[in-house]
């Protein structure tokens, strides 16, 4: 939501949500810790059911936190993530209204996993081992406060610092630190010309598809699964399953090349070139050395007078090509160190 704010230059509206969607976003995931404590380290929820009674305040504040998420009216989400989608409509050209449309859908996507949460944690039939059950108890004070801060924050937060956000003629951020283009003001229109169908629709839809989730898991669960095991519910289940099919297309024709592109950039470069002329190369080269410096140790004077000579002829050489000259001392030396090898060879 804060990417389609952006995208429609409400950059007022992206913050404000950013913010918002901190302290409930942030509840939930303390909330799934709190009760991942209370049964013994358990992350699998369908083995969880009828923790209502064992987590009554864990309960309370990841409901206050499924409201905002959700945007239910009042609630901290309703203020900006509402907004949102009705700055979309308020524009009032094809796209947006086509962005309006796919985000209601997916705030309609979002109310079903939030009250599948709930309702496979707290409200349906106990579907765990009975020692979870037995052990099953509300964090400490440590772990409580927080929750208790964080639901205070999610009801309480968006309704007080709306104006300060999203204010009509509020500048606290236009005028110092965020920038909104005039022709791409569009908060008035949203507020005052999107019809009040188009503001209600996402709370219809939210409405509705809580109650029709609930009504079918508790009253209708056979038929669902009956539903399911027919062509159509597999096929239907199957693809909202495989998220809209995009994972198997990501892992069939990109994950696939990618990681056969990976492994030929491991074999080829990494264990490869780069380490024959980097750590592998230089330590080949080292030892080579070593073992070839090695091998001079012969224990023989006369070669170590030769090492000598040997030396003494490239500084000769050296300093002959730096100074652009001989002298005569270092013509004698030079004289004197050729005829020394020639004897050290004779012999």
């Amino acid at each position: 939501m804060m990417v389609i704010a952006v995208g429609l230059s409400s950059y007022n509206i992206a913050l404000f949500h950013l913010v918002n969607h901190a302290f409930y976003k942030g509840l939930l995931f303390l909330g799934a810790g709190s009760v991942i404590h209370a049964v013994a380290d358990n992350q699998d929820f369908r083995r969880y059911g009828g923790l209502k009674a064992f987590l009554p305040l864990t309960y309370s504040v990841m409901l206050i936190a499924s409201l905002s998420l959700v945007a239910f009216p009042y609630m901290t989400g309703f203020y900006s993530k509402d907004l949102i989608l009705e700055s979309a409509y308020g524009q009032f050209c094809f796209s947006s209204v086509v962005i309006y449309f796919i985000a209601v859908i997916g705030a309609m996507f979002t109310t079903l996993y939030s009250v599948k949460v709930l309702y496979l944690t707290f409200l349906t039939n106990p579907n765990g081992p009975i020692v979870n059950y037995k052990h099953a108890h509300e964090g400490d004070i440590f772990m409580s406060l927080p929750l208790i801060i964080l639901a205070l924050f999610s009801i309480f937060f968006g309704y007080i610092t709306k104006d300060l956000f999203i204010g009509l003629g509020s500048g606290l951020f236009q005028d110092n630190s965020i920038f909104i283009y005039p022709l791409h003001e569009i908060l008035i229109e949203t507020e005052f010309a999107v019809p009040t169908l188009f503001k209600l629709l996402p709370l219809i839809f939210t409405l509705s598809l809580t109650f029709i989730s609930i009504i079918c898991s508790e009253f209708f669960p056979n038929i669902l699964m009956k539903f399911k095991f027919t062509r159509l519910g597999y096929n239907i289940f199957g693809f909202f399953n495989q998220r809209f099919l995009v994972e198997l297309f990501y892992n069939t024709y990109i994950t696939d090349i990618i990681l056969k592109l990976g492994g030929q950039t491991t074999k080829v470069l990494d264990k490869g070139a780069i380490e024959y002329i980097g750590p592998y190369g230089l330590e080949l080269a080292l030892t080579n050395l070593s073992r070839n410096i090695h091998k001079l140790d012969s224990s023989v004077i006369t070669n170590y007078a030769l090492y000598i000579l040997s030396g003494l002829i490239v500084y000769i050489l050296i300093t002959y090509f730096s100074h652009g000259a001989i002298t005569n001392e270092l013509f004698i030396l030079l004289v004197f160190s050729v005829f020394s090898i020639y004897i050290n060879n004779v012999k």
